[in-house]
């Protein structure tokens, strides 16, 4: 299950992002990398522009913190790609 914080949801309206964007890239990501602390960070390219989902796992749950367009994103410099 897919749990957003009150800051995550706040950010997607501000950004004008939708959910089944979020939910496409934590589901099926690019790139996967290691983020602060216990959270990771998942990249899907969703037109021209990389989306970057930043979450944790919560026992069997995924809680969205951010979301944003990353346009400084560059694959070849992510460790982890994601083969599907």
């Amino acid at each position: 299950m897919i749990e957003y914080t009150n800051h995550a949801l706040r950010k997607i309206k501000q950004r004008h992002l939708r959910k089944e964007w979020i939910q496409r890239t934590l589901e099926n990501p690019e790139f996967k990398r290691k983020g602060y602390s216990n959270r990771e960070i998942a990249y899907k390219k969703i037109g021209k522009l990389y989306l970057s989902v930043v979450f944790m796992k919560e026992n069997k749950n995924t809680v969205v913190l951010t979301a944003h367009w990353d346009k400084s994103f560059k694959p070849e410099k992510v460790k982890i790609k994601v083969e599907n």
